[in-house]
């Protein structure tokens, strides 16, 4: 038996066509035909972007969000008396830090692709320079 179905009703009338279809006597036949059809299209995903080599303030994972390598800020972005602050991470727990530092002045960091995610606030924006 070939069935197409289409919408909630059409599927109901299918299932209950093939649960009937062996409920009788054997010399017994439930028949259906349901003339709705569907269709589906199925869209993979895209694929996943290159990490980033410019960024902004933020919590990146290392690998997949920006890339590993050397990045400098100019420094501090003003909204933070204490200046530019950065952190290598362990893990995506900020206080699992590798290395940290804050200051207004520029500032220059080596991300390796050992290091889990890198955290910033505050600062202009990292540009990497390898």
């Amino acid at each position: 038996m070939r069935v197409a179905v289409h919408g909630k009703k059409a599927a109901i009338a299918a299932a209950a066509a093939i649960v009937l279809a062996g409920c009788g006597m054997p010399s017994q036949r439930a028949f259906t035909t349901v003339t709705n059809t569907m269709t589906v299209t199925l869209t993979p995903p895209a694929p996943p972007g290159q990490p980033k080599k410019t960024f902004g303030e933020g919590l990146y994972q290392v690998g997949v969000d920006i890339a590993p390598g050397i990045y400098r800020s100019t420094g501090a972005d003003g909204s933070n008396p204490a200046g530019c602050y950065w952190a290598r991470l362990k893990s995506f727990n900020t206080s699992d830090y590798i290395d940290s530092g804050i200051s207004n002045s520029p500032q220059v960091v080596q991300i390796d692709p050992t290091d889990t995610a890198f955290k910033t606030n505050s600062c202009q924006p990292w540009q990497k320079t390898d």
